[in-house]
């Protein structure tokens, strides 16, 4: 098991640049030229309507039905304050699940992760409602817990995160955040990583070239911070798993980066103390060895939660 410092959290972080390795920048520089792909498709149902706020949920669903998770997850984010919009993957507009209590839907094909579904999300809202904060989420964490609302009517930079670190270069976490003033102006400042054009479909492309230069790219036009940062890196890896990547480098495509420092992972429920509210569902998946599995689960049961259904 593996324990990330969690003491060593900063609070109500402000966004400084840092500077990637060479290495991150060749690999970015090579992503953009030979894995980026064609955006994915998309159907607007039902368009966004002027509000003061939007909560933008993304949930990938490519058998057309819901997991235990993805419904627990709809029905916290419907209960925020403000408008629901849900962008949902599935192969066809035709296997789309019904989403009747939802505000704003619309559809989008398989590729492209979330950033494709944040990208079309807050155009729409850009267009259709244009000035409104956002809160945006993906179906990767439990939750949210708490008070959500309170956490946005805190947020206190025009791009506000929930976790950031410094991993790769100083950045913040995608699986959730809130953006203020979302304005066709706003949305184009963020085009370099939430492209209308192109979509990248391979994990490490997203990690690598959208979601840990997002912050740096935002922070040109806009404040940036996040409510929770860790400042300490990584430990490097050990000579045998670099000898072990180069031997098998199909196990550095899936996790291109050393999970061990992240809090969310190694120290999940000391952040839910300290009122981060969610939890990776990835514990209890692919990651399962970095926790105390029955811990999260009774954890989950005394906030609510319906039993996981990994």
């Amino acid at each position: 098991m593996i324990r990330s410092p969690a003491s060593l959290l900063e609070c109500d972080w402000t966004f400084t640049s840092s500077h990637p390795s060479l290495q991150i920048r060749r690999l970015r520089l090579q992503r953009r030229w030979t894995a980026r792909r064609p955006a994915p498709p998309f159907a607007v149902l039902r368009p966004p309507a002027p509000r003061d706020r939007w909560n933008l949920l993304f949930l990938f669903v490519p058998t057309g039905r819901l997991d235990r998770d993805q419904e627990a997850i709809l029905a916290r984010v419907r209960a925020l304050a403000g408008g629901l919009l849900v962008i949902c993957a599935t192969s066809s507009p035709a296997d789309l699940p019904n989403f009747d209590l939802a505000d704003a839907v619309a559809w989008k094909g398989l590729p492209g992760f979330d950033f494709s579904a944040y990208g079309l999300g807050l155009r729409l809202i850009a267009t259709h409602s244009p000035g409104a904060t956002a809160y945006v989420q993906n179906d990767s964490v439990f939750g949210p817990f708490g008070d959500m609302d309170g956490h946005v009517a805190r947020a206190r930079w025009d791009l506000t995160g929930f976790m950031a670190s410094a991993t790769v270069e100083n950045h913040v976490s995608s699986f959730a955040f809130v953006l203020k003033d979302v304005s066709p102006a706003r949305v184009a400042a963020l085009s370099a990583v939430l492209s209308p054009d192109w979509c990248y479909n391979d994990f490490s492309s997203v990690v690598v070239a959208q979601e840990t230069w997002l912050a740096r790219v935002a922070s040109a036009e806009m404040s940036v911070g996040s409510f929770f940062y860790m400042p300490v890196r990584p430990a490097s890896p050990s000579w045998k798993q670099r000898i072990g990547v180069r031997l098998r480098p199909e196990t550095a495509r899936d996790h291109p980066i050393d999970v061990s420092g992240d809090p969310t992972l190694g120290s999940p429920l000391d952040l839910m103390d300290r009122g981060f509210p969610f939890l990776k569902r990835s514990l209890l998946g692919k990651f399962r060895g970095m926790t105390d599995a029955d811990a999260l689960r009774a954890r989950l049961s005394r906030s609510g939660w319906p039993d996981p259904a990994l």
